[in-house]
């Protein structure tokens, strides 16, 4: 199976919206060169902005926030920095950095646990000695935020592969950990040992070509859909499809579409009946029928762009990433409708969170 978990990033970045969420939200970002913007969908104008500590947003995590979004985490100062933002008092409340003197520590990204209190860092460390750079071997920093200090460093085992950006995600008992790449592993919080292995990227069936995995987008807590890519038993042509990652029963479920699109990020609609998947081309499909209904070759071709956010009425796609600029189309004839700018570069995809957290700002 090939990995792209660079692709894993930048669609696990589209949002935790759940199915059955239908109110407008506010979409924080990354704006050059130090502050996050607001933007109120119910208005399609900015709304806000929260001044960083350390420079532009450079990445976050999956989930970037504790499950009462009252705690935000970005990585800052040249992915140095790790700033805490509490949205109710729109400002960075907290950072820390592990950088010494002599060794450099960058973050990669930053996964808060169930609680919100310990944060797992997946991060490289440089020795800076006086004629060359020594890399070291670091792949989890268990980080106490209330204590400021390191709790652990974690050496995964060998079968475990986290490439560059992982998906991870935490059980809801908080009792396991899963990291999505090339296999899913399930480990013990507590020993970080594997418990569970699961091989999603078997052939689908005789004669096809092995699940060729090109991102995940979390629609729920536990529940991630994505596009893949898989070859054909007679043809031996590349056809894409539509995968559904269950990690509360460890259910995957995968139909093909047709032959390959230039796909690389999805989005779930709010009442979970169509997935959009781009950006370079562009599918609309009926999740129930498992068919595409709307395509268009040559959607974002070309652009940077590589976050879709399907508005709160399923009406508008709100496509955006690196640029300056939210493009707003049609979520029916998928036609352009109009650009809202946001007055600098856009350092890190838009994240949807609840309106209800920003209300009386």
């Amino acid at each position: 199976m090939r990995r792209t978990t660079c692709w894993i990033l930048f669609t696990m970045l589209v949002g935790t919206m759940t199915a059955q969420a239908a109110d407008p939200r506010i979409f924080i970002m990354g704006v050059w060169p130090n502050r996050l913007r607001l933007f109120d969908e119910s208005t399609e104008t900015f709304t806000g902005e929260i001044s960083l500590r350390d420079g532009a947003v450079t990445n976050y995590g999956a989930i970037p926030h504790t499950p009462d979004y009252q705690s935000l985490f970005f990585v800052t100062g040249r992915m140095e920095t790790v700033e805490v933002v509490d949205p109710v008092k729109m400002e960075s409340v907290d950072t820390f950095k592990l950088s010494t003197p002599g060794r450099r520590v960058r973050i990669n990204g930053v996964h808060p646990g169930p609680e919100g209190k310990l944060l797992y860092l997946q991060a490289g460390a440089v020795q800076l000695g006086t004629d060359r750079f020594t890399r070291e071997d670091v792949e989890l920093i268990l980080y106490d935020v209330e204590a400021h200090e390191v709790r652990q460093t974690v050496t995964l085992p060998r079968e475990v592969q986290l490439g560059f950006l992982p998906t991870l995600h935490f059980s809801a008992d908080g009792k396991s950990l899963f990291i999505v790449g090339a296999s899913i592993w399930e480990l013990s919080t507590e020993t970080h040992e594997i418990i569970d292995t699961i091989e999603w990227g078997k052939a689908r069936g005789a004669g096809f070509g092995g699940i060729q995995s090109m991102g995940l987008s979390p629609v729920s807590p536990d529940v991630f859909w994505g596009t893949y890519n898989t070859q054909d038993p007679f043809l031996k042509k590349s056809l894409w499809g539509v995968v559904r990652l269950d990690l509360s029963t460890k259910a995957i479920d995968a139909f093909e579409l047709g032959p390959a699109l230039e796909v690389s990020t999805f989005a779930l609609s709010p009442d979970g009946r169509y997935g959009f998947a781009g950006l370079s081309d562009f599918a609309v499909v009926d999740i129930e029928k498992r068919r595409v209904i709307a395509r268009k070759e040559g959607f974002e071709r070309g652009r940077t762009n590589m976050v879709i956010i399907v508005s709160a009425d399923g009406k508008k796609l709100y496509v955006t990433g690196v640029g300056n600029a939210i493009d707003i189309y049609d979520a029916e004839s998928l036609e352009k409708e109009r650009s809202i700018f946001v007055g600098a570069d856009i350092t890190s995809p838009a994240l949807a969170l609840p309106r209800s957290l920003f209300e009386g700002q």
